[in-house]
């Protein structure tokens, strides 16, 4: 009874905590606030789109309650023809193989340059987008900036050489909704002329969960993008009000207080940066790295610590964090990142190297870790739709060799693809596929997750 009791007390506190979310949690028919359905009109919800537009300084904002994979999705479809040829960044999203099942998309794949020292992905750079258009036909560059470790690449660069051919640019700027108000962050992609750009307001600024924002830079691509918000389905008609009034409180905040909140950040985040590179066995990059093709600009309040020189891979590291109640952004058999927020006290930060100190102590005599390196990119065989929703059939892995692949496979965080439908598998992704779930990676979107058997064409 006493347990039941603590239970109650704790549903009633709770309720009266969400009370003021119950409040603005209105239904779609309230027809006086509006609708995220429409760009037309003067109701509350076409003030507050123009609002959020104006605050980044574009010519129209739709937002999102559910994330912001859905607007890549629906950014790419408003971007390009049907069944049209998509330049894009291999270390894209998952969500943008979902845009090329959608659009009947063939996608021309930018590989990832990858950094062996760093153990992560740089930016992409204009060379490399230059030399693939010189010998693909494509009709729209889909890029992601920053990357998950907030790097930037030369992406003013080739947003330029893409506007010069007359290719709109999307980009999945997921963690850059703050870049724009702060001159001590990298250059936000809608600045440097990006015709569609999704930010994930509240993976870095303070939105809810799955409150995003997909910005337009021509208001002349808003009829097409509201024909498929209204006719694919893929915008809930039960969008969530509190999410929408979090939008505007979280860019609101940062129009009036983004620089002085993130200055105050980053010089948190690169303290933590230079006490972390005095633990043994550990290294961690900052801007000094800027010299690389593919580093042109860094977001300093992302944190990646290297523990492969402990002995741990990071996947250790994170598990024992995660056991003392710390929980980092996402870890690698390398790296462990962390984000530092506006709400990133000193107390966390002195625990956290408290429990990095005494973590890595105890691998410091260990030997440092192989590490593996992504496996190049397969050869496409049939068009992501067309494998989507092909015939498939079950095999071990090693059957699964020289097959086409049924399913995509992605590490998860990031969700990067290593194998997508439609590909041909090879055996380097399954050792690699297996080395990473061995080693504690979280495998997205396999069939099978012990990766024994394979779904193929």
């Amino acid at each position: 009874m006493l347990i039941a009791a603590r239970r109650n007390r704790t549903l009633i506190e709770g309720t009266r905590l969400l009370a003021g979310a119950f409040q603005l949690d209105q239904s779609t028919s309230v027809g006086e606030l509006g609708s995220l359905f429409s760009y037309q009109g003067d109701r509350p919800l076409q003030r507050l789109k123009r609002r959020l537009a104006a605050a980044y300084g574009v010519a129209w904002c739709f937002p999102s309650t559910h994330g912001t994979s859905g607007l890549n999705i629906l950014a790419l479809l408003t971007a390009c023809p049907p069944g049209g040829r998509v330049l894009v960044n291999r270390d894209a999203h998952s969500s943008v193989t979902a845009a090329m099942v959608h659009g009947g998309f063939q996608p021309v794949y930018l590989p990832a340059t990858y950094d062996r020292e760093l153990g992560v992905s740089l930016g992409p750079t204009r060379d490399a987008v230059h030399d693939l258009l010189a010998r693909e036909q494509v009709d729209c560059v889909f890029l992601t900036s920053p990357n998950y470790y907030g790097i930037v690449g030369e992406l003013a660069a080739i947003v330029a050489l893409a506007h010069d051919r007359g290719l709109p640019v999307v980009v999945d700027a997921a963690h850059a909704p703050h870049f724009h108000f702060s001159d001590a962050l990298p250059t936000a992609a809608e600045d440097v002329g990006a015709d569609f750009v999704a930010q994930s307001t509240h993976k870095v600024a303070t939105a809810l969960s799955q409150g995003s924002l997909l910005l337009l830079r021509n208001r002349k691509a808003v009829p097409r993008l509201y024909e498929h918000i209204n006719e694919l389905g893929l915008v809930s008609t039960s969008f969530s009000y509190p999410i929408l009034a979090s939008i505007e409180l979280g860019v609101l905040q940062l129009v009036e207080q983004g620089d002085k909140v993130w200055r105050e950040t980053i010089a948190r985040a690169d303290a933590f940066r230079l006490a972390c590179r005095q633990l043994p066995g550990v290294s961690c990059f900052g801007r000094e790295q800027d010299a690389k093709a593919g580093f042109v600009e860094f977001d300093p309040t992302r944190v990646t610590i290297d523990v492969s020189g402990t002995g741990l891979t990071g996947f250790e590291v994170e598990r024992r964090l995660q056991g003392r109640h710390i929980y980092p952004e996402l870890a690698t058999v390398q790296n462990v990142l962390f984000l530092f927020t506006p709400g990133t006290t000193a107390r966390d930060i002195a625990a956290l190297r408290a429990e990095l100190k005494a973590i890595v102590r105890k691998g410091s005599d260990a030997e440092r870790i192989a590490l593996p390196t992504p496996p190049s990119i397969p050869h496409i065989a049939v068009l992501p739709r067309v494998a989507k929703f092909a015939p498939k059939s079950v095999v071990r892995a090693k059957a699964a060799v020289g097959r086409v692949a049924g399913e995509t496979i992605a590490t998860y965080p990031p969700g990067v693809p290593i194998v997508a439908a439609g590909e041909i598998i090879t055996s380097d992704i399954v050792e690699y596929l297996q080395y990473m779930q061995s080693h504690g990676a979280v495998i997205k979107g396999a069939a099978d997750p012990s990766l024994q058997t394979f779904k193929v064409l």
